[in-house]
């Protein structure tokens, strides 16, 4: 049979160092469960007040600009070049810069709002998407 050493098995500096090694690691590993627990929170946060901006959105009047503009279509070259001053335009679309606005709720709960300016028909026939 073997004699057992009395050098054998671990120190008690080493068994404190490990210790505290798992401690550290056991911290970080809090840390960042915490940090992404609060990432959550606040993704969650952010997709209720998308989601009510989006259903205000739709219900919201569109308030006519007070200008029409004509956006034009051109033909380019392969290089990127217009042949000609008036001989490259496709076709014109005349439109208006509308707006909505819309008001929902911040996240301290103050009533926020926000305005989304948007392309209408010239005519003043809506913000488009209606068949040709």
């Amino acid at each position: 049979m073997r004699r057992m050493s009395f050098d054998s098995g671990e120190s008690l500096v080493e068994v404190m160092v490990s210790a505290v090694i798992f401690l550290m690691m056991m911290a970080v590993l809090e840390g960042s469960i915490s940090f992404c627990t609060n990432a959550q929170h606040k993704s969650e946060q952010v997709r209720e007040t998308n989601a009510e901006i989006c259903r205000n959105l739709q219900t919201s009047p569109y308030v006519p600009g007070a200008e029409n503009k004509t956006y034009l279509f051109k033909a380019t070259t392969a290089n990127g070049e217009t042949p000609g001053p008036e001989g490259a335009v496709l076709f014109g679309i005349a439109v208006e810069l509308g707006s909505k606005e819309v008001i929902y709720q911040g996240e301290d709960q103050t009533p926020k709002t926000t305005t989304f300016y948007m392309f209408g028909s010239a005519d003043g026939g809506g913000t488009g998407g209606e068949t040709p």
